[in-house]
């Protein structure tokens, strides 16, 4: 498995990496902290979870730090930008094309093929869903608008930034506690990004997120905004 993948897609280079947020609303933040640390199986009911990937093979938590690291440091030297890689277009979807973030990749063993755990954007008629696409099925925002003359909606480059630098500091008690594959898509799938539309509402959720009894129970993670913010 590769901590940061670049791969030729219709043409293109197309980067991958990882991201998610936890709502600022109380109605999201009491849902996705049920959902993570609620009773086992509390929101089965109305968790469509896509099962593991067939003869692939996907990042250990491990690996998933790694990499969430190395993106940061890429990303702050300019060498990596966090649209390009966590933003995706999805021109095919069955219920008209969709925005949507990639959260994790697998490569297939026999082929080498890479598949991204899509999760599109929840809106208006159209419910949020976690699904396995081939990389090459999914666009990135500047292929988009080339190939599609799509807009895109937003969140800004450095609101990705400063959310990926959360997820980071999440992964370390994901790799502390080594969180299985469903937890992994519990945490995807109850997390929307919809509603992170600036760096302060991304600084103002770090103490929340990291105040849950799950963080603080296992390593000691910095709860507080950036000091340069």
């Amino acid at each position: 498995i590769f901590l940061f993948w670049s791969i030729e897609t219709n043409g293109m280079n197309l980067r991958t990496a990882f991201s998610f947020f936890l709502s600022m609303t109380p109605e999201h933040n009491h849902n996705a902290a049920l959902h993570l640390y609620g009773p086992p199986g509390i929101f089965a009911y109305d968790l469509q979870l896509p099962p593991e990937p067939h003869n692939a093979v996907r990042e250990t938590n491990q690996e998933t730090l790694r990499r969430l690291s190395h993106n940061v440091m890429k990303i702050d030297i300019g060498e990596l930008t966090a649209l390009d890689a966590y933003r995706l277009y999805f021109p095919t979807d069955e219920n008209g094309a969709t925005w949507g973030y990639c959260l994790e990749t697998a490569r297939i063993t026999e082929t080498n093929d890479i598949l991204v755990l899509f999760r599109n954007e929840e809106e208006e008629g159209k419910k949020k869903k976690l699904r396995w696409l081939p990389l090459s099925s999914v666009c990135t925002k500047n292929q988009a608008s080339l190939l599609y003359q799509v807009e895109y909606p937003g969140p800004k480059e450095d609101v990705m930034f400063e959310i990926l630098r959360l997820i980071r500091d999440a992964f370390e008690f994901a790799a502390d506690t080594d969180w299985s594959y469903q937890k992994r898509l519990e945490f995807y799938h109850a997390f929307p990004f919809e509603e992170s539309h600036t760096r302060e509402a991304v600084h103002k959720f770090r103490p929340v997120l990291f105040g849950c009894p799950a963080f603080t129970e296992s390593i000691d993670i910095d709860k507080t905004p950036p000091k340069n913010e």
